[in-house]
């Protein structure tokens, strides 16, 4: 029964293309990312004419793709690349069918990487919303986490950027090594006082084989004790709620109805493409995965067949489920049991309540009278204790 219920959503079109740009000046030491620096701007073409094919050769695939489907160019940083490399992969798109009027069409950009004239460029390419990689506008931040570009560069990016992109958002983290609550509160205030609509705010996670993973292991950094990352958390929440940005997402805050569309089919669970080195795609069923590594990828799209460009990965019934349930919590209005039952043909109460009573008693979990199954805000703070509850069944 879950699998045919299943089959119905399927049939549904492509609602996102993303395009991975694995490039960057310099490797953050938290980033676990395919990204790479130090490339060559040999390398850097080679990338982009095997990107091109790529697309070239998947043409088809445009037929699936719904009217106004978003683009986002994600990485790495994807305006490492100049504006002519990037207009080649545009007009791919293009012609090939997968950009059509997008609803929202993003790229990601680390200040320092791009003045006012590369902005205007990108502009004319169809981008109307930027996002920028500031994490922290405090210098010993930065250099704490391997960011190249200071403070002030990151504020002169988004007033350069201000008059020509309609829509801007900017990324900040907490929990830093060296990180106050004072540090955190002015990050905030100096960001939001820029007049951006858009803010994601993460939490650093220590990720292994990274550079600061191993410093902390080696006790060359000290990561910030529990207590005060849960205050920074505390802080955050009541920041944004004090300063009218609306908590749409876990990590996501916006004004003015500035929600990323982009990311919003991720947590609604719609299909997507993904082009490029590390792209992931999902039809549905399953995830197909590119090669990571830019000399992998290229070698693999100029192979014959293609047949080591993509991993797929086949996701059960129980996996889907589990996916769906996890990913839609992530938002505020969570998610509709009676979209639940329609597409897995599984009463999500029946099967998961005895687990989630714990967290409901505790006002962390509700089922609205509209049918909803929500998070609270207060109870995004334990969302991965309540995710696991899905993935374990």
């Amino acid at each position: 029964m879950m699998k045919e219920a299943f089959i119905e959503n399927i049939e549904d079109k492509v609602h996102a293309v993303y395009v991975h740009i694995p490039f960057c000046v310099q490797k953050c030491l938290y980033c676990d990312f395919a990204s790479y620096a130090n490339c060559s701007e040999a390398e850097k073409d080679a990338y982009v004419d095997a990107l091109c094919r790529e697309i070239f050769l998947r043409r088809s695939e445009s037929a699936d793709v719904k009217e106004k489907a978003t683009v986002y160019f994600g990485g790495g940083t994807p305006s490492v690349l100049s504006a002519d490399r990037l207009g080649k992969i545009v007009d791919t798109l293009k012609v090939c069918g997968f950009w059509r009027e997008p609803a929202e069409a993003t790229i990601e950009v680390n200040p320092g990487t791009a003045d006012a004239k590369k902005l205007r460029a990108l502009r004319r390419l169809g981008f109307d919303r930027i996002s920028f990689g500031v994490q922290s506008l405090t210098a010993a931040e930065l250099q704490a986490i391997g960011r190249i570009h200071s403070a002030e560069e990151a504020l002169a990016a988004i007033k350069e950027a201000a008059p020509i992109f309609p829509r801007i958002s900017a990324d900040l983290m907490y929990g830093l090594p060296g990180q106050t609550l004072e540090s955190l509160q002015y990050n905030l205030a100096a960001l939001a006082a820029t007049g951006v609509e858009h803010i994601s705010v993460y939490g650093l996670t220590l990720e292994e084989n990274t550079p600061l993973y191993k410093m902390a292991e080696g006790g060359q950094v000290k990561m910030l004790d529990e207590d005060t990352v849960a205050d920074m958390y505390d802080l955050v929440q009541n920041f944004m709620e004090q300063n009218n940005f609306e908590r749409y997402e876990i990590s996501n805050y916006a004004k003015n109805g500035q929600r990323s569309l982009h990311n919003s089919v991720y947590w609604a669970y719609k299909k997507y493409l993904g082009f490029g080195a590390a792209a992931c795609g999902f039809d549905g069923y399953a995830r197909k995965t590119a090669a990571a590594s830019v000399q992998k990828y290229i070698a693999a799209v100029n192979d014959e067949d293609c047949k080591n460009l993509y991993v797929e990965e086949k996701l059960t019934d129980e996996e889907r489920l589990a996916e769906f349930l996890f990913m839609g919590l992530r938002r505020r209005e969570g998610i509709s049991l009676a979209e639940a039952k329609r597409i897995f043909g599984v009463d999500v109460k029946e099967k998961f309540w005895q687990d989630l009573e714990f967290f409901a008693e505790r006002k962390f979990v509700e089922i609205t009278a509209d049918g909803r199954m929500k998070i609270s805000p207060a109870g995004m703070a334990v969302g991965n204790k309540i995710f696991e509850i899905f993935v374990k069944a």
